[in-house]
């Protein structure tokens, strides 16, 4: 095993050089505004890793739009939309927090062996593996006292993609699909989100048609995900296959391309059923379905897997362009529907 970095600057590692690949550590403003102390907690919930939590907040946004334009303006205002936004990007601080704490204590034997992970917290000592659960439960009650006013089925939905985010670190050791299983909890709190606005007429169970459209845009998410973690997990590679990990980029690296193409594709077919499944206007299809599709293509296109930055690069784009396509697709419908009555 590789030993953990040399700490300084109150649990804060330098900056390391390493041409081509992207930094480890980005802690001058970090460190500076924050008590030392508290650094390197606020690494485990990786609040100075902004891109990442957009891939978690996206399905929540999806499905409070897809709700709303089920529901339509009358029963969705403006005001209810944007204020569950916020209270989504308030939980998903925690849900991510939660997630990469009980990640980083699973893997920290794993993290050191890994050049762009050995620094993280608990991996180089900052946080000693108590603290980490601790802090864990700490993050866990926050989160149940802010879920728990939200309406009955959203429980069940956020202990199944607790049970799912506890699960995950450990696939890595038995499956090279870890990526399809982080997949299903980004699925399930499209379906959380989307009860949480109190309101019958947005339910996306409430018939035959749109179960099926729910059930598409959750395996459409599923594949979304596999897609774009697989070209996150290209900048450990080397590392990765070195260190025993498993992955989809371990098992499919000569041929990541391909296979994210055939997902991509599936993805767009299922969105575009999610569309006809609820009658969605042509805006959905230009924006949601043509939209997602180009985004895509761009994206496996330009991506350099053999450039860890390029990777890196394209993990958060993806999230601008087809997480964008997939959010704007139901907004547009929304909006449309709001502007016109």
């Amino acid at each position: 095993m590789l030993p953990p970095p040399k700490v300084t600057n109150g649990g804060v590692p330098p900056k390391p050089i390493a041409k081509g690949r992207p930094h480890i550590y980005q802690d001058h403003h970090f460190s500076i505004t924050n008590p030392t102390s508290w650094v390197p907690y606020m690494q485990l919930m990786r609040l100075d890793r902004p891109a990442g939590f957009i891939g978690f907040y996206m399905p929540s946004i999806l499905g409070l739009v897809y709700a709303a334009s089920l529901a339509g303006p009358d029963a969705v205002s403006p005001t209810q939309l944007w204020t569950q936004s916020g209270f989504f990007f308030v939980i998903n601080l925690f849900i991510r927090g939660a997630a990469c704490t009980w990640n980083d204590n699973m893997d920290q034997d794993y993290d050191r062996q890994v050049e762009r992970c050995r620094g993280r917290p608990i991996a180089r000592g900052a946080v000693s593996t108590q603290q980490g659960h601790v802090f864990l439960v700490l993050q866990l009650v926050v989160m149940g006292a802010l879920l728990h006013p939200l309406p009955q089925p959203c429980g069940a939905y956020a202990v199944a993609m607790g049970a799912l985010y506890a699960l995950y670190p450990f696939c890595k050791r038995f499956t090279h699909y870890p990526q399809a299983i982080l997949g299903v909890p980004l699925s399930l709190v499209i379906v959380l989100s989307a009860y949480s606005l109190h309101i019958e007429a947005g339910d996306p169970f409430q018939d035959r048609n749109r179960t099926a459209a729910t059930l598409a845009l959750g395996i459409a998410e599923v594949f979304w995900t596999m897609i774009y973690d697989t070209v996150y997990a290209h900048q450990d590679l080397p590392d990765d296959v070195r260190a025993g990990v498993k992955s989809m980029a371990v098992r499919f690296r000569n041929s990541t391309k391909p296979l994210c193409t055939v997902l991509g594709v599936l993805q767009v077919i299922l969105l575009a059923l999610a569309g006809v499944w609820t009658q969605m206007p042509p805006v959905y299809f230009i924006v949601g379905v043509a939209g997602t599709a180009v985004a895509l293509a761009v994206m496996i296109v330009s991506v350099d897997l053999a450039v860890p930055a390029s990777c890196a690069q394209w993990f958060k784009l993806g999230f601008c362009f087809v997480g964008g396509c997939m959010n704007g697709g139901f907004l547009a419908v929304y909006a449309v529907r709001w502007w016109f009555g």
